[in-house]
C-alpha cells in the first residue's frame, strides 16, 4: 500500500528536516503530458547525490511531434516508463510518483483553534463543504498551520474623528489554518497497477506544487512565486514561510504558444517549438514577428499570475519579493528578462540541482534542463 500522507516535508519551519529515515537509493517520476521525467538520488552523508536521470517525450509514443502534450492510454505509459528506465540505467525500485494538481483537490480552511485530536475528528466531517464529490470516494489528507492569532474586530477613529485617549482591546480568536487536501481514490489506483506493471513499488505519492517547492526552496521565510510554465496549462503557486498557501491553475501553457507560432508562420509544430526556445522573446529587428505572437499570450499567463500575488498580498498583507520560473515552457529565450519587467522584482529559472552533488562536467546540461527537473527532484527527495 503507497503512502498516502501527502504533507511529509513540505514545511520549512522549525520541524523542518530534509532528510528522513528511507531507502538509500530512491526514484522521483514526473509523468508530465509532454514528457517523462525520471531521477534516481541516494542518500551519503546527509547529501542527496544524483544517481542518473533520464527524460523521454510523450508525443512519439502515440504518433504526435516531441513537444506535443498527449493523455497516453496506461499501456503506453507502461511501455514509455520501461523504455525510461532502460535508457536512464535506474535501478532504484522504490518510487514516489507525483500526481498533478488538475487530478486533486487543495484547499486552505480555518477552523478554531483545538488540539490534534480534536482537528483530526473535526476535518473529516468538515471537508464535506468543501470538497466536490463524495467523501468516500476520496483519500483526505491534512495538515495544521498555526495562524496565531486573528483580528475580529477592527479599533479606529471615533465617529467625530478623533483618536481615543485610551484604545480599545480587540476582541482576538486563535485559529488554525488547515490545508486540506483530497485525491480520487480511483487515481490511487491507477497509479499503482501502472507502476507494478513496470515492476516498481510506490513508496509515496504526492501532489506536484509540494515536490516542487521542496526541491527549489530551503528555508525561505519570505512569499515567493512558483510560476511552472507547463505544456498544457501554467500553474502558479504561492509559497509563504515555506508552505504552500495557494495553488492556480491556468489552461494554457507552452504547447499552445508553439501552435500559435505554427499557424501564425505557416510552419510545423517542430519548427516552431525551436524558434519558441532559441528566439523566443528576441528583440533583434528580424525576430519582431516571432515576439508578437507569443506576447499577447505571456501577457495573459502574467497578468493572472500578478492578480494571483496581489491578491494574496492584500488578504495577508505580505509581498512576494521574488518569483522563480520552472517548467519545460521556462527554457524560452529572453522569458526572465521578459517576466522582470512584468513582475518588477527578482525573478529566476528554477535550478533544483544546486542543492544535488554530482559530477561537475554534468553542470552545464543539468543547469540547462533543471527547471523540467524541479518536480522529479523534489519527489525522490521526499524519501531520502
Amino acid at each position: 500500500m503507497a503512502d498516502i500522507s501527502f504533507f511529509k516535508n513540505i514545511g520549512f519551519g522549525k520541524k523542518f528536516t530534509l532528510w528522513s529515515k528511507g531507502a538509500k537509493s530512491i526514484t522521483g517520476i514526473d509523468l508530465g503530458l509532454s514528457s517523462v521525467k525520471i531521477v534516481q538520488l541516494r542518500r551519503e552523508k546527509e547529501r542527496a547525490v544524483l544517481e542518473t536521470y533520464g527524460e523521454l517525450s510523450t508525443g512519439p509514443y502515440s504518433g504526435l511531434s516531441v513537444g506535443q502534450a498527449t493523455q497516453l492510454v496506461d499501456e503506453k505509459i507502461v511501455e514509455m516508463l520501461k523504455d525510461l528506465i532502460k535508457e536512464s540505467g535506474v535501478t532504484a525500485k522504490d518510487v514516489v510518483l507525483s500526481i498533478p494538481l488538475r487530478s486533486s483537490f487543495v484547499t486552505l480552511i480555518k477552523v478554531p483553534f483545538m488540539s490534534d485530536a480534536e482537528i483530526n475528528q473535526m476535518v473529516p466531517y468538515e471537508a464535506r463543504k468543501y470538497i466536490p464529490v463524495p467523501i468516500d470516494e476520496v483519500v483526505l489528507d491534512w495538515w495544521a498551520i498555526p495562524e496565531g492569532f486573528v483580528q475580529t474586530k477592527e479599533s479606529g477613529p471615533e465617529p467625530d474623528g478623533n483618536e481615543p485617549e485610551q484604545p480599545e482591546m480587540e476582541e482576538k480568536k486563535r485559529t488554525v489554518a488547515i490545508l486540506l487536501v483530497a485525491i480520487h481514490k480511483e487515481t490511487i489506483t491507477k497509479y499503482k497497477e501502472i507502476m507494478e506493471k513496470v515492476g516498481l513499488s510506490v513508496r509515496a505519492l504526492e501532489i506536484e506544487v509540494f515536490s516542487i517547492a521542496r526541491s527549489l526552496l530551503a528555508r525561505e521565510l519570505a512569499p515567493i512565486l512558483l510560476v511552472d510554465f507547463g505544456a498544457s496549462s501554467t500553474k502558479i503557486t504561492v509559497v509563504d514561510y515555506g508552505i504552500v498557501r495557494s495553488s492556480h491553475g491556468i489552461d494554457r501553457g507552452s504547447q499552445d504558444i508553439t501552435m500559435t507560432i505554427s499557424r501564425a508562420l505557416g510552419i510545423d509544430f517542430t519548427r516552431a517549438e525551436e524558434m519558441k526556445r532559441e528566439i523566443g522573446l528576441s528583440l533583434r529587428p528580424e525576430h519582431r514577428e516571432v515576439h508578437g505572437v507569443i506576447e499577447p499570450m505571456l501577457n495573459h499567463v502574467f497578468s493572472n499570475a500578478l492578480r494571483v500575488m496581489q491578491d494574496y498580498q492584500r488578504r495577508h498583507n505580505r509581498s512576494v519579493n521574488r518569483v522563480i520560473l520552472i517548467g519545460g515552457g521556462a527554457k524560452m529565450y529572453g522569458l526572465v528578462d521578459y517576466a522582470v519587467k512584468k513582475f518588477g522584482i527578482e525573478t529566476t529559472l528554477g535550478d533544483p540541482f544546486r542543492r544535488i552533488q554530482y559530477p561537475a562536467f554534468l553542470q552545464p546540461v543539468l543547469k540547462e534542463i533543471g527547471p523540467s527537473f524541479a518536480q522529479a527532484i523534489g519527489l525522490a527527495i521526499r524519501e531520502l
